[in-house]
Parts: C-alpha cells; sequence; structure tokens
C-alpha cells in the first residue's frame, strides 16, 4: 500500500494541506488561521496518514502547539522541514544555511528541481520575498521587503493620512484620493521591486507564489508561472526522498 504523506505549510496568515503517495499530490486547500495555527488542524480532513511533514514560519511557540494538535489528530509526530544545504542540488547562499527561511528554501528548491536550470521565486504575502538560483544550483540570495497590505499598514501607521485603511483593489494607475495612493503606492512599489530584480537575476523561469500573488501577476512584465502551492511542491520533493 502506497504511504500517505500529510504536507502542511504554516504561513503568517494561512495553512495550507495536501496528501502525497505514489499516485501524486493533491491539491493544497488553504485555511485562514488568524494567529493560532494549531486552531486549525481540527479542519485538515486528511484520514490516515503514514507520515507529517511540516514548513512552519511561525516560531517555536506555534511549532510546540502545531506538534500536539497533529499528534493528538493523527497520531503521527510531525516532522518540521529545515534548510539543507546541497540537497537535490541546490547550494544555500547564507553561511548559515539554517537561518534561510524554510518557506523561501522550499520555493526555490521546489523552483530548481523542476528543470535545474537557473530560475527565480518571488513570493507575495505578509512578505514580499525574491530568491534566484543559477544553472549551477547555487543560491544566489534574495531580499525581504513588506507585502501589498504590509507596505499600506507601515505608512497609515507612521503618518497622519486621513485615510479609512488598508484597500484591496488595485489598478494600473495613479491614485486621485489618499487612500488610492497608498494602495498605488504599494502596489508599484512591490511590482517595481519584483521587475528590477528578475531583471537582474531572473534566470529562464520565474514563479510567483504566495496569497497575493495572483494580485500582483497581471502588473509585471514577462513570463510569470503563478505557484500558489510552491512551498507545499517543495514539501513534497522533500517528503519523496
Amino acid at each position: 500500500m502506497s504511504a500517505r504523506r500529510l504536507l502542511i505549510d504554516v504561513g503568517n496568515s494561512r495553512l495550507k494541506w495536501a496528501l502525497l503517495d505514489d499516485t501524486g499530490r493533491t491539491p493544497a486547500t488553504a485555511i485562514s488561521h488568524h494567529g493560532a495555527p494549531a486552531e486549525t488542524i481540527a479542519s485538515i480532513d486528511a484520514g490516515a496518514v503514514d507520515r507529517i511533514v511540516v514548513a512552519n514560519v511561525t516560531g517555536a511557540a506555534h511549532a510546540e502547539a502545531l506538534r500536539a494538535a497533529l499528534v493528538a489528530r493523527f497520531g503521527r509526530v510531525p516532522e518540521f522541514a529545515q534548510p539543507v544545504d546541497g540537497l537535490l542540488g541546490l547550494r544555500i547562499a547564507y553561511a548559515e544555511p539554517t537561518r534561510l527561511g524554510v518557506d523561501r528554501w522550499l520555493g526555490l528548491l521546489a523552483a530548481w528541481a523542476e528543470g535545474g536550470t537557473a530560475a527565480c521565486v518571488a513570493s507575495a504575502g505578509t512578505a514580499l520575498t525574491f530568491d534566484a538560483v543559477d544553472a549551477a544550483g547555487q543560491h544566489l540570495g534574495g531580499i525581504i521587503a513588506p507585502g501589498l497590505l504590509t507596505a499600506q499598514q507601515a505608512v497609515l501607521g507612521a503618518t497622519r493620512f486621513a485615510a479609512a485603511g488598508p484597500a484591496h483593489v488595485y489598478g494600473d494607475h495613479l491614485g486621485t484620493d489618499t487612500e488610492a495612493c497608498v494602495r498605488q503606492g504599494a502596489l508599484h512599489a512591490c511590482a517595481g521591486l519584483v521587475e528590477r530584480l528578475a531583471a537582474r537575476h531572473g534566470g529562464e523561469r520565474r514563479y510567483l507564489t504566495g496569497g497575493d500573488a495572483a494580485v500582483l501577476r497581471p502588473f509585471l512584465d514577462g513570463d510569470w508561472t503563478v505557484a500558489g502551492d510552491l512551498v507545499i511542491a517543495g514539501l513534497a520533493r522533500l517528503a519523496s526522498r
């Protein structure tokens, strides 16, 4: 019987999960966790599983709660992914590889393993990140910047603008009121940063992931693959070893 592996990606605002067996991987299911990811474990309708592999960016305190919730729900002790330098030929640029965010590493691992050529990954979520790998599997490094909503919140929190708050509807234009100006400033900052880095380090394949990937994609030039579950794909590579 094929081993059933539960893959879980715990992000800053959402938890995603999928099942992997010898026939392939199910589509990822996303659940908003509102700062308490362990409380969402009861909502994972995965049935019996043989192994659980987790990517967690929410810190050690949540990791312990997640561990306890997964043991209680599935009777399995989860394995928490950590960056491994050289895995599948991907060499990490950090002097201390384990300090690279596990989500960034797994996304880059999935991108690299898919084609073995130079590639970049932009992740648009609470934070906007960008990482690149060359054709030899060397991670070139990356950046971490505010995401779309985080950028708006930063401006509104540091100023005295009479604005209602962050907005979610974007357009390829300039703003004509304060809310629109803050919103469009965040959009053009994020899109411009991604395009600038991709022009320099984009490689042959460009991936866009994260909760705001579909929002940002229409405002980017060039050929981008929107892969909302790229971290899950990286977990699948890891769990298949």
